[in-house]
C-alpha cells in the first residue's frame, strides 16, 4: 500500500514536472524573445526530471531505475548551463555571449554530465524506505577529480547566475522588480535545497531536496510567466534594445529619475554614471520641451565657433504595465542639427538673394556672393573672377581677405589673371562644368598657390566663383556642396539680371537720345512747313480775285489741302506720341458720317478722274469713340484707293453699317486690290509697298488701330 508521504512527494514531483514542461512549451512559442530558449531549458529539463522521479516514487524498483537516477543527475547538470545563459541574457549582458561561447558553455556542462552519468550508471542501486518513503539509493558515492570538477562547476555556475540576478534585482534601472524577484526567488530555492542536501540534512538519502524544490521553482516561473507577462514586457533587459539605437535614449521611472541609458545618451551628458540621477539635473529643461513636443538644445551643446548648435527632436513615450499603470517614460532624442543648420543656411542664402536685387554692376553682385560664402557658409578662401572679352582673360573681381593675403604672400604681381590654358579655373569657365572638391591648381605665372580642396562653379559667360576653407580643409559633404551650388546659381541669375538691366538702361538712353533728335527734327519741320503753308495761303488769297469758274474750284481744292496740312503739322507731336506709345490716347465722341463726308468731298475736289458714291445714309451712323486722327484714317484709305488704282477712271464706293457695339466703314474700289501676302502687313506701322515707295496704311491705320482696338477694312468691290 502506498504511504501518504509517497503520494504527497510523488504528486508534487509530477505537478512540478508538468508545470516545467508547460513553461518550456510557452517559452519556445516566444522564441524570438532573447531569454526564451534559456528559460525553456531551466524549466523543461527539471520538468522531465520531476516526471522521472515521480515514476520512481510510484515504482522504486524496475529495470529503468538506474537509468532514471542517471538521467536526473545529467539533466540537472545541463540545467546549470541553461541557467547561466538565462541570467546573462535576462540582465542584458548578452554581448558577453557570442554563438561560439554559447556552444562552449553548454558543451562543457554536457561533457561533465556525460562523464558523471556514465560513472553513475555503473553503480549498484538499493531500495530503502526512510520516513515512509520507499526510494532507490546509490549506496556508494562517486569520488575522484572528475566528480569534484563536476560538483564545483555546477555550484559555481548556479552562484554566478544567481549573483547576476540579485545584482539586477537591486539595480535602480530595474523597473520590474517583482518579476525579477520572483525569478530570483525560484532559482534561489533550488540553490538552498542543494546546499542543505550536501550538508547532510536529508528527508530521504536517495532524494535531493533541490530536486523537490524544482517543482516549486516551476510553479513560481509559471506565475512570473503569466502574472507579470515575463515574455511579453519589452524592457525586461532594456539595454538589449537600447544599445542598438543610435539616438540618445533615457529610461525614466515614475519620478523622472534615470534608470537606464544607452551609449549615445551617455555621450551627450557629463555624468559618468547617470543611473539614479533626476533627468532634469542632467539635461535641464528636457521634460518641459518633451511635454510641448518641441525641440531641445542641450546646455553648452555648441561646436566650434558656437554657430553649429546641436538641436534634438524629442519623443517621450510612457511605459505602462499590463494594468495600464504608467511605470516610467522613455525619452528619445533625435538629432536634427544637420537639418536645422541646412534650414538656417537656406534662410541666410535667401537673404543674399534679396541683397542681389540691389546690385547694379557685376562687381557688386560678386562682392555680395563672396561675402556670403565667407560669412554665411564659413569659407574664408573664396573669390570670384570676371571674364575680360577684350583681352580674353579672367580677372579678379573680388577676393576674401584671407585669399587676397595668400596671393600677396606668394606673388609679387599686383593682379592675378587667368589666361586660356589648362588651369582648373579656365577649364571650369570654358567647359561650364563645376569642379567639386578637388585641390585647385592656380598658376599665377610666378607661383603655384595650394588652396586645398575647393569648389569651382562657372557663372555662365561672366566668369568663375571659387569656394574653399583653406589648405587644411577636410573636404566637402554633399550638403555643403548643395548649399554652395545654390549660392553659385543665385549669383549667375543675379548677373543675368544685372546684364539685362544694363542693356535696358543703354537702350533707354539710346531711345532718349533718338527721341530728342526726333523732337528737334519735328520742331524744325513744323516751323518750316507752317511758314510754307502761310506763303501758299497768301498766294491763294491773291490768286482768288483773278480766277473764276472751274479754275476757282481748283483754288478751293488747294486751300483745302493747305488747311489739312497745316492742321496735321500742328498735330505732329501728337502723332509722335501715339507712335511711341508712351502716353494714352485721349478719346472723345466723333461723328463718323460727318467726318467721312468731309473727306469724300475733299477727294472729289482734288481728283477729276475719280467718282465716289456713298451707298448709305452716313447721317444714320451713330457716334464712335475716337480722336482727331479718324479723318486722317479715312483720307488715307481713300487716297490709297486712288493712288494704287490702275484704271483710267477710278470708281470708289463708300458704305457704312452700325451695330449696338461698333460702326463698320467699308471702302471698295475698282483697282487691283491688295495681294494676300500684304493683307496682314498693311496694318503694321510705316508699311510701304515696293512699287509705290510711299508710306502706306501703316502710318495712318497702324497707330489708330493700336490706340483704339478697331479694325479698318478696304476691299476691291469688283
Amino acid at each position: 500500500m502506498t504511504s501518504p508521504v509517497a503520494v504527497l512527494i510523488g504528486g508534487a514531483l509530477a505537478v512540478g514536472g508538468v508545470t516545467g514542461l508547460g513553461v518550456a512549451y510557452v517559452a519556445l512559442k516566444h522564441r524570438d524573445h532573447p531569454a526564451a530558449r534559456p528559460l525553456a531549458g531551466i524549466a523543461g529539463l527539471p520538468g522531465v526530471v520531476g516526471l522521472g522521479l515521480a515514476a520512481l516514487v510510484a515504482v522504486p524498483d524496475s529495470p529503468a531505475t538506474n537509468l532514471l537516477l542517471t538521467a536526473e543527475f545529467v539533466l540537472l547538470l545541463l540545467t546549470v548551463g541553461f541557467f547561466l545563459l538565462f541570467a546573462v541574457t535576462y540582465t542584458g549582458r548578452d554581448e558577453w555571449l557570442t554563438r561560439r561561447r554559447r556552444r562552449l558553455l553548454l558543451g562543457y556542462f554536457a561533457v561533465m554530465a556525460a562523464v558523471s552519468g556514465v560513472d553513475m550508471f555503473t553503480k549498484p542501486v538499493v531500495i530503502r524506505t526512510v520516513n515512509g518513503l520507499t526510494f532507490p539509493v546509490l549506496p556508494t558515492r562517486t569520488e575522484g577529480i572528475a566528480f569534484l570538477v563536476t560538483i564545483v562547476s555546477g555550484y559555481v555556475g548556479v552562484f554566478v547566475g544567481t549573483g547576476l540576478l540579485v545584482r539586477f534585482l537591486i539595480s535602480s534601472r530595474n523597473m520590474y522588480r517583482k518579476q525579477t524577484g520572483l525569478i530570483t526567488g525560484a532559482i534561489g530555492l533550488t540553490v538552498v535545497g542543494g546546499v542543505v542536501y550536501e550538508a547532510g540534512i536529508q528527508f530521504h538519502p536517495g532524494l535531493r531536496l533541490n530536486t523537490l524544490f524544482y517543482s516549486v521553482e516551476s510553479v513560481l516561473i509559471a506565475l512570473a510567466l503569466f502574472r507579470y507577462e515575463f515574455l511579453n514586457v519589452e524592457p525586461l533587459a532594456p539595454e538589449v534594445v537600447l544599445k542598438r539605437i543610435d539616438d540618445p535614449v533615457f529610461v525614466l521611472d515614475d519620478s523622472d529619475v534615470v534608470v537606464d541609458t544607452n551609449p549615445a545618451a551617455r555621450m551627450l551628458i557629463d555624468e559618468p554614471d547617470p543611473v539614479g540621477v533626476p533627468v532634469n539635473d542632467l539635461l535641464p529643461g528636457i521634460l518641459g520641451a518633451a511635454a510641448k513636443d518641441g525641440e531641445y538644445v542641450p546646455p553648452g551643446a555648441t561646436a566650434g565657433s558656437g554657430e553649429d548648435v546641436e538641436v534634438y527632436d524629442l519623443n517621450a513615450a510612457p511605459i505602462s504595465d499590463q494594468y495600464d499603470r504608467v511605470r516610467g517614460t522613455v525619452v528619445v532624442l533625435r538629432d536634427v542639427s544637420i537639418r536645422k543648420r541646412r534650414e538656417q543656411a537656406l534662410k541666410r542664402l535667401q537673404s543674399v538673394s534679396q541683397r542681389f536685387l540691389a546690385a547694379e554692376t557685376p562687381e557688386e553682385v560678386l562682392e555680395i556672393s563672396v561675402t556670403a560664402a565667407e560669412e554665411l557658409l564659413g569659407y574664408h578662401y573664396s573669390g570670384a573672377m570676371l571674364y575680360d572679352d577684350e583681352d580674353d582673360v579672367l580677372r579678379p573681381a573680388t577676393f576674401t581677405e584671407s585669399l587676397r593675403a595668400a596671393f600677396e604672400d606668394q606673388s609679387a604681381r599686383s593682379e592675378v589673371t587667368v589666361e586660356p590654358g589648362d588651369s582648373d579655373v579656365w577649364r571650369v569657365f570654358e567647359s561650364g562644368e563645376p569642379m567639386l572638391g578637388d585641390p585647385v591648381e592656380v598658376e599665377t605665372g610666378e607661383v603655384s598657390l595650394n588652396l586645398g580642396g575647393s569648389l569651382l562653379y562657372p557663372l555662365g559667360g561672366y566668369g568663375v566663383i571659387g569656394i574653399s576653407a583653406g589648405p587644411d580643409h577636410d573636404g566637402f559633404t554633399d550638403e555643403e556642396r548643395r548649399l554652395a551650388e545654390i549660392l553659385a546659381s543665385s549669383t549667375e541669375n543675379a548677373l543675368d539680371r544685372v546684364g539685362s538691366e544694363q542693356e535696358l538702361r543703354e537702350s533707354r538712353e539710346l531711345l532718349a537720345a533718338r527721341t530728342e533728335q526726333i523732337e528737334f527734327f519735328n520742331s524744325v519741320l513744323r516751323h518750316d512747313l507752317l511758314n510754307g503753308m502761310q506763303v501758299i495761303r497768301g498766294h491763294l488769297d491773291g490768286l482768288r480775285g483773278h480766277v473764276d469758274g472751274e479754275a476757282s474750284e481748283h483754288v478751293d481744292g488747294i486751300e483745302d489741302w493747305v488747311t489739312d496740312i497745316t492742321a496735321l503739322t500742328r498735330n505732329v507731336r501728337a502723332v509722335t506720341t501715339i507712335v511711341g506709345g508712351d502716353e494714352a490716347v485721349e478719346l472723345r465722341a466723333v461723328d463718323p458720317g460727318a467726318t467721312l463726308s468731309e473727306k469724300v468731298t475733299k477727294m472729289r475736289r482734288g481728283h477729276d478722274h475719280v467718282s465716289i458714291d456713298i451707298a448709305t445714309d452716313l447721317d444714320r451712323l451713330s457716334a464712335v469713340r475716337a480722336d482727331d486722327f479718324l479723318g486722317e484714317v479715312f483720307e488715307n484709305l481713300l487716297g490709297n484707293a486712288i493712288e494704287h488704282n490702275d484704271r483710267d477712271h477710278v470708281e470708289i464706293v463708300v458704305d457704312g453699317t452700325a451695330t449696338a457695339n461698333a460702326v463698320t466703314i467699308e471702302i471698295a474700289d475698282n483697282g487691283p486690290g491688295i495681294e494676300d501676302e500684304y493683307k496682314k502687313e498693311i496694318f503694321e506701322e510705316a508699311f510701304t509697298s515696293d512699287e509705290s515707295g510711299s508710306i502706306g496704311f501703316g502710318l495712318g491705320v497702324g497707330p489708330v488701330r493700336r490706340a483704339r482696338g478697331r479694325r479698318a477694312r478696304r476691299r476691291r468691290g469688283r
